[in-house]
């Protein structure tokens, strides 16, 4: 009956572990483009309207025409949300953010074509005409020309590959010869990321179980997985960022400490895609957090977005109930972990301060950090991460039923 069972939960599991663990996106073209267009900036001198005809160039390369012009007609349109008074300009905006996001689902629904590229580019650009729009109507941010505000979103380094920059983070600076080599040298950094990528955890991957040692195929997944994913996302990071270095840009870091190191969830998730976490902390945690009540609930929803976002980006057409249940649970198992790991944290500094006054020689010994707790704290966080990546409410709950 278990060699039954394991079965079932294998063959239900498989491709639900392929989307997360399967090809984030090509990079070939960014790299090759990046270093072509890096060597003609040196002589171009108007830099940032050259960036905006490169960009443009860049977005038609990796996609269709047909594609290219409904994302340009939809950025225009937040653009005159964003920057001219008008009734219902609100309801206008976030209608075509919606539409934004899933356009490439309606796309592929009525003609049959999908293009994962301007998935990811609806993505990102969400974020970025979301933090101009939120910013300039409460006069934190001056308006932008439109060739500006274009050249803020389809700057193609960051295009679709993240990470999600401020507008007054993202302007020209003098290309220095410590910048050309910081640029080389992430550049390396990342294709060596890939080769590790492509030659030894595709392999070690792939390594054949048999159904009745389904846990050892499971635990192989969850860790090699977790690494993989790491691999895959800060190497195109390092590309961005070298790339960038070259043009003369500087982009913000997605990976400041490598995450899988840090000793508690909350480090953990200001290391991971600390971009989007950030955007999703100021956008969203804070006005819901104005009233301090459920805190904790409202920490676990943030995560649970970054799980629905998945659903965007991920899919060619709009996702069955499953795939929802998959991610909804995932951002749940996430989310609640990150919620309790506060809760304990909080307890816990409750209780060192209470030890501290009454037995400070014990709270000493108790509460004291060395390498072996600091060690401890590291390994239960990774493992909570490296299977949360794979939904492991998911996984019970299709055994259960």
């Amino acid at each position: 009956m278990l060699f039954k069972e394991l079965q079932i939960l294998k063959d239900t599991l498989e491709p639900y572990t392929s989307i997360v663990l399967g090809p984030y996106f090509n990079t070939g073209l960014l790299l090759v483009f990046g270093l072509i267009f890096a060597l003609i900036l040196y002589i171009i001198p108007n830099k940032f309207k050259f960036v905006l005809a490169g960009s443009i160039l860049f977005a038609l390369l990796s996609s269709t025409l047909a594609n290219f012009i409904i994302f340009f007609a939809i950025v225009l349109i937040l653009y005159f949300c964003s920057n001219y008074n008008f009734k219902f300009r609100a309801i206008v905006f976030w209608i075509t953010e919606a539409l934004m996001l899933i356009s490439n689902m309606i796309i592929y629904r009525i003609f049959g074509y999908h293009s994962s590229f301007y998935s990811f580019v609806a993505y990102y650009t969400m974020y970025r005409t979301i933090h101009y729009y939120v910013d300039l109507n409460q006069g934190s941010m001056q308006k932008l020309k439109l060739i500006d505000y274009l050249a803020y979103l389809f700057y193609f380094p960051s295009f679709s590959h993240g990470p999600v920059e401020r507008v007054e983070n993202l302007h020209p600076e003098q290309v220095k010869k410590e910048n050309v080599l910081v640029g080389f040298k992430r550049i390396v950094i990342g294709i060596a990321k890939y080769a590790l990528l492509v030659y030894v955890l595709s392999r070690v991957e792939e390594v054949p179980f048999s159904f009745s040692n389904f846990w050892q195929w499971l635990v192989l997944t969850a860790y090699v997985g977790a690494i993989k994913l790491y691999v895959l996302l800060s190497g195109d990071i390092d590309i961005v960022i070298g790339v960038s270095a070259l043009m003369g840009f500087k982009v913000s870091e997605n990976f400041p400490k490598f995450p899988y190191m840090q000793p508690t969830l909350t480090k953990f998730w200001q290391n991971w895609q600390a971009t989007i976490v950030n955007w999703l902390t100021a956008y969203v945690y804070f006005p819901l957090c104005r009233n301090r009540k459920h805190v904790y609930a409202k920490t676990m929803i943030i995560i649970m977005i970054i799980g629905w976002a998945h659903l965007f980006y991920y899919f060619k057409d709009f996702p069955s109930i499953e795939y929802i249940m998959y991610y909804t649970l995932w951002g749940v198992f996430l989310g609640g972990t990150l919620a309790l790991s506060k809760i304990w944290g909080k307890k816990k500094a409750e209780s060192k301060q209470i030890w501290q006054q009454k037995y400070p020689a014990i709270a000493k010994i108790i509460y004291s950090e060395n390498y072996l707790t600091k060690a401890m704290r590291i390994f239960i966080t990774f493992n909570i991460i490296a299977i949360g990546w794979l939904s492991p409410l998911y996984i019970l709950l299709k055994q259960l039923i």
